[in-house]
């Protein structure tokens, strides 16, 4: 092969080669960004201020009183529905296997108080003929029965009706807006609530997780510390009685670590649930204590007004509800009145077949005509109701009315005390979390200290290692209570502020 042939080959080879190396790259680069925009996609970062807005919209309880707002909206239309006109439509069909029959007509003319026989006098005051009729009829057929009552009727009709007069209804239009009052305080109530459920398990959720993520520095603090007592041992310059006991730190700091991590996965968990996610969703969460504890000003502190907490106004509303239905249940004494125009047609048959056909009418003049089997019929009239007795049922509704409304103004007056109580003993239990979380980093900053100087001892050989057990296993101790201490502080911030209606 020539060589410039050669020398083309390699660098074609060589290109290749290039090509292949930037393609791997390329495709590399998109693999791990599909993989971080999938991650991204999956874990979810929250801060306590987006939990709490995040479970307010899919918390469970929040889709209920939402529905419950809903559900009020309706009932205010129920009831002013109530006093609208109203428009039904009635269909009947009736087959007489067996048709009413009067007696043979001789003994309808025997009997002048018989009804047949004053409509038959009637109807000769009209015509005299027919009466002639019926008589020479009734001669010749003394003990044949007829009916007036055809085998197949059908009936069908519209009614309009419209009320008028009731207390009753009246009453009800007036409780309308508070019904709605009701529900929306209700659900400003349950908001409330789920801000407080959802702050308290964040908090939780992350002093469970700092806590595990200093067990595990200070898990491979130890670890280099009992190595090095290893290597020491080795060489002869330190007991084997140092050794176990950091081995013994070691085990005891590994076994606390396990049980750390399983709290802080049941703390997470349990937040989760408060913020209406899936349990199985990945989540982060960005706000620190030292953070949340940072931004809190305890020298500021909220004044106490019932009047602005959510039961307060809930309380005054129910009472007023109340008082309508006692009211609505007394007006059951009084009269109503309903006006109503009904339209419908009717046909009797004595086939059924014959209700979609015309029938042929004779007249004197010789003349047939056909003729509908459908007659129509319309009424409008006015119903009074006027109660008289009822063994005194309205009274005892009324009677339970009171009571109730009674019992509501008992709530609100309890709920008056109890809301002073609350805060009082809120801002007691504030002031003591305050004390004990100073106390706290006081002892923190000590242990802190004193494992210092107790390293340095024994890293230069003037120290033991139980001084140094004794210093570390402290440490761990107080920062661990420092951060429940932190963790009690938010708490009771939580506390107080839903003792005063945030």
């Amino acid at each position: 092969m020539p060589l410039k042939n050669i020398t083309l080959l390699k660098t074609i080879t060589a290109y290749q080669k290039i090509m292949m190396k930037n393609f791997t790259l390329l495709l590399a680069l998109l693999i791990g960004t599909f993989l971080q925009a999938q991650q991204t996609d999956f874990v979810k970062t929250f801060t306590v201020e987006e939990a709490v807005q995040y479970a307010i919209s899919n918390n469970f309880d929040a889709k209920n009183s939402k529905l419950d707002v809903d559900k009020a909206r309706w009932r205010n239309w129920e009831i002013k529905s109530m006093g609208l006109p109203t428009l039904s439509a009635a269909a009947e069909y009736d087959y007489y296997f067996k048709q009413p029959q009067i007696p043979s007509i001789e003994k309808i003319f025997n009997d002048p108080n018989s009804i047949t026989t004053q409509v038959f006098g009637y109807l000769a005051m009209k015509d005299p003929n027919i009466l002639q009729m019926l008589y020479n009829y009734s001669v010749n057929n003394k003990d044949t029965k007829i009916s007036f009552v055809m085998p197949h009727n059908f009936n069908t009709s519209l009614t309009l009706s419209q009320l008028l007069l009731d207390g009753r209804y009246f009453i009800g239009l007036k409780a309308t807006r508070d019904f709605t009052k009701v529900a929306r305080l209700q659900k400003d109530l349950s908001d409330q609530d789920i801000r407080y459920n959802v702050m308290k398990a964040y908090y939780q959720a992350q002093a469970a997780k700092e806590s595990k993520q200093y067990l595990e520095e200070v898990k491979v603090l130890v670890e280099k510390i009992t190595s090095d007592t290893r290597k020491i041992y080795k060489e002869g310059l330190t007991e084997e009685l140092d050794v176990n006991r950091l081995e013994l730190t070691l085990s005891n700091l590994e076994s606390q670590l396990n049980i750390t991590e399983k709290m802080a996965t049941v703390a997470l968990a349990n937040l989760k649930f408060q913020m209406g996610l899936d349990l199985g969703s990945e989540i982060i969460l960005t706000d620190k204590i030292s953070d949340l504890r940072a931004k809190m000003d305890p020298s500021v502190l909220p004044n106490f007004e019932p009047s602005k907490r959510i039961e307060y106004q809930l309380l005054e509303t129910v009472i007023r509800v109340r008082h309508y239905d006692t009211q609505q249940r007394r007006s059951g004494h009084f009269p109503s009145l309903v006006g109503f125009l009904n339209y419908g047609w009717q046909a009797q048959v004595d086939k059924f077949g014959n209700f979609f056909k015309s029938r042929e009418v004779s007249y004197p003049d010789g003349d047939v005509r056909k003729k509908s089997n459908w007659f129509q019929t319309g009424i409008v009239g006015l119903k009074l109701s006027v109660p008289i007795f009822d063994s005194g049922n309205k009274m005892a509704q009324t009677q339970q009315g009171k009571l109730d409304e009674q019992k509501s103004k008992n709530d609100f007056e309890k709920f008056k005390q109890a809301s002073a109580l609350q805060f009082q003993s809120s801002q007691a239990f504030f002031a003591q979390a305050l004390s004990e979380e100073q106390y706290s980093q006081k002892s923190v900053e000590l242990s802190q200290k004193i494992f210092n100087k107790t390293n340095i001892k024994f890293k230069e050989g003037v120290g033991n290692s139980f001084e140094l057990v004794q210093a570390q296993q402290e440490l761990i101790q107080n920062r661990l209570k420092f951060i429940q201490a932190q963790l009690n502080l938010l708490n009771k911030k939580a506390d107080l502020d839903k003792a005063v209606g945030k």
